[in-house]
């Protein structure tokens, strides 16, 4: 499960009042529009030399690139409307899906960060059989940025369920037992140690030393992992690491801005621009 913010202006009052404040006292914004134009022809009317009038067929051409102008700045304007618009109801529709955005957009330093934590949320069933199995799956990075596949088998024996990870069915390290408080829901986070990882070929070493930790929510996160009636799904709703390039994540919330339309991702507003690939 995913917490969902609803869609919100990140615009400050404060700055608000500044725009509007500068406006106001420069008289406009220095660029040449249908205004600029009508106040030249206008002063050109009213200056001209009564002995020698202006042309008509020139005012009439004058009056018509007039018209040219004020139609392709109101199409311009139209444009731009219906781009901010067709942005909001794009990013609207990410909210509750992962994405992938570009780093280098945001600053980013380029430098690989290996993943530390995997946030884990959803329900497994109370009533499953002994056997039972339930699968969540996601990709990590190592130090070195390496994108490695990461498996999460969720399993039911006689004393409750565990956690096996894995990669590409080969199992690393033994199953984890899960606990569960009085209310069903996960009470701690448990943890894939670094010598289990180690088992991925190519990336001994190059994990953190504390291992990955398998975030189910905290005492106070209503979509803490539990145990409930009905169908597992369970999923992994993001992960801390990335190859220093690009980063993944699920969007919250959207926040609209003066500049487009900003995702909530892990915390963070990512621009809807820096997005570059939407999971289903």
């Amino acid at each position: 499960m995913t917490t969902v913010y609803p869609i919100s202006s990140a615009m400050p009052s404060a700055q608000t009042s500044t725009t509007s404040s500068t406006t106001d006292a420069s008289g406009g914004d220095n660029t040449l529009n249908e205004d600029t134009f009508l106040q030249l022809l206008v002063a050109q009317l009213k200056y001209q030399d009564p002995m020698n009038p202006a042309d008509s067929t020139q005012f009439l051409t004058q009056t018509a690139q007039f018209t040219e102008v004020e139609t392709l700045q109101n199409m311009e304007k139209l444009d731009q409307t219906s781009q901010a618009a067709n942005q909001l109801l794009a990013a609207a529709s990410m909210v509750g899906r992962p994405v992938t955005y570009s780093l280098a957009t945001l600053g980013g330093s380029g430098t690989p960060t290996p993943t530390s934590t995997v946030s884990v949320r959803g329900t497994l069933p109370d009533d499953a059989a002994t056997g039972a199995t339930a699968v969540a799956a996601t990709d990590v990075y190592t130090a070195s940025g390496a994108k490695v596949a990461l498996q999460l088998q969720f399993a039911k024996t006689d004393s409750g369920w565990t956690v096996q990870a894995m990669n590409n069915g080969t199992k690393l390290g033994d199953p984890v037992s899960i606990p569960f408080d009085s209310s069903d829901h996960a009470s701690n986070d448990v943890t894939i140690p670094s010598s289990a990882l180690d088992g991925i070929v190519g990336t001994a070493g190059d994990w953190p030393a504390t291992g990955i930790t398998l975030g189910f929510g905290s005492a106070g996160d209503s979509t803490r992992l539990q145990i409930a009636s009905g169908p597992a799904s369970v999923a992994v709703t993001e992960q801390d690491g990335n190859d220093g390039q690009s980063a993944t994540g699920v969007v919250t919330g959207v926040h609209v801005t003066s500049d487009g339309p900003q995702l909530a991702i892990g915390g963070q507003l990512i621009p809807y621009t820096s997005i570059t690939d939407v999971s289903s």
